[in-house]
């Protein structure tokens, strides 16, 4: 387990970027883990860090191991201190300072820093902090953890998926279709609205051109007529030709998704969390059998397209496959 995005937001817009350990009163700077934040931690600039109350290591401070993974990493068990408080609270073991002792420490801190605030000042941070609320349940719903095995399955030479991943895609996409996206955040909401065109339209192509071949195990696929009866020869090409037109189609599809997810978590670096999903990198597209041909790519918008409409639509892709002769796999 990572701290989440929420759980970081909260913790920093709460703490007022200021560490919390009595009197101290830092003014931190959030640490990018890039060569920016490095040159600044050398200048002297203090960085923030993210110090958990209970360990999640047996030989951590304060070590507890009724704490779950989930307890560990959440808001409720981090404090925000400058890295020599860090130090000073962890020392021998964390003996100095209890959980109890933290834990008033962190609620005073936010209570001082709450009360200093505008209501405005508390609207906006609110709104912030349930916004990341809404792109963490992306995260989730779009299952970015596993979006390379999405993007293999719409990859393969015959595309075969679940019932039950239809409807998750279709789940989704509902579920992005119906978000209000807060006003102030232009890039992110543009964002969204792109992805949620793209998982659209490629949740309208495989229910309009997949059936289901197997009710036992729930199982879909693109209907190859040359495959189910006898065909003359023109037939079969028409047939065959129609197939893997589909299956470029498909594959294009996931392509432009693929780049569509990198932009919406970009935009959301950008306005809102710069550490969101900093550490795991861009989602991967993932082409290939997965036994003579298996490959990943780093798919994303050009320059050129970012500043214009990004997706160009299912009507564009069909035709781009067509000049093409096939997908750009």
């Amino acid at each position: 387990m990572s701290i989440g995005s929420v759980a970081r937001k909260v913790l920093w817009a709460r703490s007022s970027n200021v560490c919390a350990f009595v009197e101290c009163q830092q003014e931190l700077t959030v640490n990018l883990h890039d060569e920016g934040s490095k040159a600044m931690e050398a200048a002297g600039v203090p960085l923030g860090e993210e110090a958990h109350i209970v360990s999640g290591s047996k030989e951590g401070p304060r070590y507890d191991p009724a704490y779950t993974a989930d307890q560990v990493d959440s808001y409720e068990n981090l404090i925000l201190v400058c890295p020599t408080h860090h130090r000073i609270i962890d020392k021998k073991d964390g003996s100095g300072f209890s959980v109890e002792t933290l834990r008033r420490m962190k609620t005073e801190h936010e209570a001082m820093q709450r009360n200093q605030k505008s209501s405005e000042d508390k609207k906006f941070e609110e709104v912030e902090i349930r916004t990341l609320a809404m792109i963490d349940a992306w995260t989730k719903k779009a299952d970015l953890g596993n979006w390379q095995n999405l993007t293999w399955k719409l990859n393969v030479p015959v595309p075969r998926l679940k019932g039950s991943d239809i409807d998750r895609l279709t789940e989704q996409g509902k579920w992005v279709l119906t978000r209000n996206w807060p006003g102030r955040y232009v890039v992110v909401a543009r964002a969204f609205g792109n992805y949620g065109s793209v998982l659209l339209d490629a949740i309208n192509y495989i229910r309009r051109h997949m059936e289901e071949v197997d009710s036992k195990n729930g199982v879909w696929e693109f209907y190859r007529e040359h495959k189910h009866r006898l065909l003359t020869q023109e037939e079969y090409d028409v047939s065959l030709n129609d197939f893997l037109h589909k299956v470029d189609v498909l594959s294009e599809l996931s392509l432009e998704l693929t780049k569509a997810a990198n932009h919406l978590c970009d935009a959301v670096r950008f306005e809102i969390d710069p550490l969101f999903r900093f550490d795991e990198g861009v989602l991967p597209h993932r082409v290939g059998d997965g036994i003579l041909t298996n490959s990943l790519s780093r798919e994303e918008y050009t320059e050129k397209e970012r500043v214009g409409d990004l997706y160009p639509g299912l009507g564009k892709i069909e035709h781009r496959v067509l000049e093409q002769g096939g997908s750009s796999r």
